[in-house]
C-alpha cells in the first residue's frame, strides 16, 4: 500500500550528507508533498511571467542567467528524483554525483524558450510528486548511497524542495525577481 500522507515525516540528520543540511533547514513543513506541489505551482507561474529579457538576466559576469537557474532546478530535481526511485527500489550500487556547472554549460538553456522550460519544469515536478505519492512507508525510509554519501528517499524529497527554496531566495536577493 502506498503512503499517501507524508505528514510529520522529517528526515533525521543521519539520512543525508551535511552538505544538504542548509537546504533541509530552509523548510518549515509538516507535509513535503504539499510543499512540493505548492512550490511547483509557484515556480511554474514565475517562469510563465518572465519576459525573455528578464530570463536572460545575470546579476554578475560568469553567473547563471535566470533561464539557466531554472534549467538547473529541473536538472537537479531530475537527478534527485532518479536517486529516490533507485533507492526506493532497493538499489545497492552507489549512484553517481553530477557536476552542476558542466550540466548547465552543456544544456544550452539560453537557446530554449520560456514556454519550453516551463513545460519541462511542470512535467518534472508532476513526475516527482507522482513518484513520491506512490511509495510505501518502507520505501520512503529506505537508504542508499549517492555521490559517496548515505541518503534516504525522504531526505531526497526534502532536498529537492530545500534546493529550490535556496535558489528562489537567490532569485529574489540577487536577481531582483519578486513575482
Amino acid at each position: 500500500m502506498a503512503l499517501t500522507n507524508w505528514q510529520d515525516n522529517h528526515p533525521g540528520t543521519n539520512e543525508y550528507d551535511e552538505f544538504y543540511q542548509s537546504y533541509i533547514e530552509l523548510l518549515n513543513t509538516d507535509n513535503i508533498i504539499q510543499t512540493l506541489t505548492v512550490q511547483g505551482q509557484g515556480i511554474y507561474t514565475l517562469i510563465r511571467q518572465l519576459s525573455p529579457e528578464e530570463a536572460a538576466h545575470r546579476y554578475a559576469d560568469e553567473k547563471w542567467s535566470i533561464r539557466e537557474v531554472i534549467g538547473h532546478l529541473i536538472d537537479t530535481e531530475r537527478v534527485m528524483a532518479y536517486r529516490a526511485m533507485c533507492i526506493s527500489r532497493g538499489e545497492q550500487a552507489s549512484l553517481p554525483g553530477f557536476n552542476q556547472d558542466k550540466y548547465v554549460d552543456n544544456a544550452h538553456f539560453e537557446e530554449r524558450t520560456l514556454q519550453n522550460l516551463s513545460a519541462e519544469y511542470d512535467a518534472q515536478r508532476n513526475a516527482t510528486v507522482s513518484l513520491f505519492n506512490g511509495l510505501t512507508e518502507k520505501q520512503i525510509l529506505q537508504k542508499g548511497t549517492a555521490n559517496g554519501a548515505t541518503v534516504s528517499v525522504r531526505a531526497l524529497a526534502h532536498i529537492i524542495a530545500g534546493h529550490e527554496k535556496h535558489h528562489l531566495k537567490i532569485l529574489k536577493e540577487k536577481y531582483g525577481i519578486d513575482k
